[in-house]
């Protein structure tokens, strides 16, 4: 169902006064939004809705509450074209989708498609004009509230490099009690500067990954250390300790990532 053949279902065509530039914003959005938010209807019908609330932008604001709502219905990557397209219409709609922040951040980690939209969305709502919600950010990070921090982390990451003087910040919680929160403010360090050199704090980040007591956090991390090769020098010591590891798939990633770094078996 294309663009126009939607807003004709509407009641919204060209020539409707919806349509007219007084037309009723609020109103259209409203009426789109229930597309979006219908289950009886196709995912695709249902993404096109939210692709037209997208092309909207920022007047399609009235949609809001019930554009985040559908992310936190949809589960892990179930109709992925649709996660999409909701989160590019909150994207579209700009400054004023902010307090959708935290429900983009948790959609993360769902497929690489909707991780991409959640970015985009992301760096649309904050855009060059509002980096001073970044002071925001950053003040979040030193909350005690553990989802606080994370939820800052994962989305100073999505902004790349477009946070950088977030840095010193998020160093600071690369040591965070909550592992969870470290790992949130490692992968965004990395995002950040995905070509320089780790840091001691950075490395030492991996290093308390490395005594979890979940198996796959132990192992996904010696191997990321063995792909940094000699720059993860200093965690040798620790890798070394996990070639007695209980679990076997460990004790060979360790081995491995020992003579990556090492350079002797």
């Amino acid at each position: 169902m294309n663009r126009y053949f939607l807003l004709a279902a509407l009641g919204l065509g060209l020539g409707s006064p919806l349509a007219r530039a007084d037309d009723d914003d609020d109103r259209l959005a409203l009426r789109l939004v229930a597309v979006v938010r219908d289950p009886r209807l196709k995912t695709t019908q249902r993404a096109e809705a939210a692709h037209t609330l997208a092309k909207i932008g920022p007047k399609a604001h009235a949609a809001l509450d019930e554009l985040q709502h559908q992310l936190t219905l949809l589960r892990k990557a179930e109709q992925e074209d649709l996660q999409e397209a909701v989160a590019e219409a909150l994207g579209a709609i700009g400054a004023a989708a902010k307090p959708a922040l935290p429900v983009l951040a948790k959609t993360t980690g769902r497929s690489t498609d909707i991780d991409l939209a959640v970015r985009g969305a992301t760096k649309q709502i904050l855009g060059s004009e509002d980096r001073r919600d970044l002071a925001g950010l950053i003040e979040q990070l030193r909350s005690r509230d553990e989802g606080t921090r994370l939820r800052a982390a994962k989305v100073l990451g999505t902004l790349e490099a477009g946070a950088v003087t977030a840095l010193p910040a998020l160093t600071a919680v690369l040591s965070d009690s909550d592992g969870d929160v470290r790992r949130a403010a490692v992968a965004a360090v990395r995002r950040i500067q995905p070509t320089a050199k780790p840091s001691k704090e950075l490395i030492q980040a991996y290093v308390l990954d490395l005594g979890d007591t979940d198996d796959n956090v132990r192992l996904s991390t010696v191997r990321t250390l063995g792909k940094l090769g000699p720059a993860a020098l200093d965690a040798s010591g620790p890798i070394q300790n996990l070639l007695t590891d209980p679990d076997k798939d460990v004790r060979k990633a360790a081995a491995d990532a020992l003579v990556r770094i090492t350079g002797s078996s």
